[in-house]
């Protein structure tokens, strides 16, 4: 097995033993997380779906009218408002209920480390700078926290979204969602590029931050020692280095994040274009019984379905930071703790 392949698995094994605590202990509210996210997506696409019967239905018909009737349009409009309102409740509920969830998993994990700590030997303290340790409990789980939080939801959310939304698509216009095939693939790759480069500066960040915070902690205690031996130059140029190391992988990390929000925003913009110029094209040649309100609501369907693709690739990096850090907490909960009684 390579070196990828094994980093692959343990990154897998850990993201299974995370969601563990996630859907162990908050099963009832996780169900009804994805559940509420499921009425969410669905409010969503019916918005953008009601485009095309308003328009082919209702507003196109009544036009030239000497005394149009609005009560059909109006009662259409109505039961929009109620789809709309209903997916307001559904998005609420689920945020309420993951921050429920989130919270509740971090102190868990928190007590299980402080409980697995005390019973690890004096061996493993000295093995590591006091700083590195307090770096699991603030930084590492707070990476975790923006995951569950955030992150789970948010993917969760763009699933649903882009299934739903690819089944829309298909019903109004198969001609169109093969242009939306090509674009997804090229997000698709360009979004592991980039997410992989990303992921990779992201995991150093962590290792480099932990290594900066326990040696702040290192030269605070013993601060009278480097006074007392003229060492303040050559602590400076220690932390200088382990700094520079931050300040690289830190800024290689978020260069990679930050441009893979635009690059996919504007893929986005061309397939809106691309859709609008095809779409247009095969309603004056009547292909496809393409109408006016098929368009309109298949150019929504355009956003919807390249927006969760962003989203996804925006949450990557905080997933991939979230599972270095769980996967050095869980290193830390797996040591062997002290054994008792044991014959010195």
């Amino acid at each position: 097995m390579s070196k990828q392949q094994k980093k692959s698995k343990n990154t897998l094994k850990t993201a299974k033993r995370l969601m563990k605590y996630v859907t162990g202990t908050y099963k009832g509210e996780f169900i009804a997380v994805i559940f509420c996210i499921i009425m969410c997506s669905i409010a969503t696409i019916s918005v953008s779906l009601s485009m095309r019967y308003l328009l082919d239905d209702y507003i196109i018909p009544l036009i030239g009218q000497a005394s149009p009737d609005f009560s059909g349009l109006y009662g259409a409009l109505i039961t929009l408002a109620c789809i709309f309102l209903l997916g307001i409740i559904a998005s609420f509920i689920y945020s309420r209920l993951m921050v429920k969830i989130g919270q509740g998993v971090l102190k868990r994990v928190r007590d299980e480390m402080f409980e697995h700590m005390q019973t690890l030997p004096i061996r493993y303290f000295d093995e590591r700078t006091n700083g590195s340790i307090m770096s699991l409990y603030t930084n590492d789980t707070d990476t975790l926290r923006q995951m569950i939080n955030q992150s789970i939801p948010q993917v969760l959310m763009s699933v649903i979204t882009v299934l739903v939304t690819f089944i829309a698509m298909l019903v109004l216009s198969p001609l169109l969602t093969i242009l939306a095939v090509v674009v997804i693939v090229v997000m698709f790759l360009i979004a592991g590029k980039l997410g992989g480069n990303s992921g990779k500066y992201f995991v150093r960040q962590q290792i480099d931050l932990a290594d900066v915070t326990g040696f702040v902690e290192k030269r605070m205690n013993g601060q009278r020692v480097i006074k007392v031996f003229n060492h303040e130059r050559i602590s400076e140029e220690e932390f200088d280095e382990l700094n520079e190391k931050l300040d690289t992988s830190s800024s290689k990390a978020h260069t990679f994040a930050s441009i893979m929000g635009p690059i996919m925003g504007n893929i986005g913009n061309v397939h809106f274009v691309l859709t609008a110029v095809l779409g247009g094209i095969l309603l004056l040649s009547g292909v496809g019984g393409m109408t006016i309100g098929t368009i309109v609501a298949y150019l929504q369907f355009t956003k919807s379905f390249t927006q969760p693709f962003m989203q996804v690739a925006q949450q990557f990096n905080s997933i991939i930071m979230a599972l270095a850090g769980a996967e050095r907490i869980f290193n830390m909960m797996d040591e062997e703790p002290e054994e008792i009684g044991r014959a010195h």
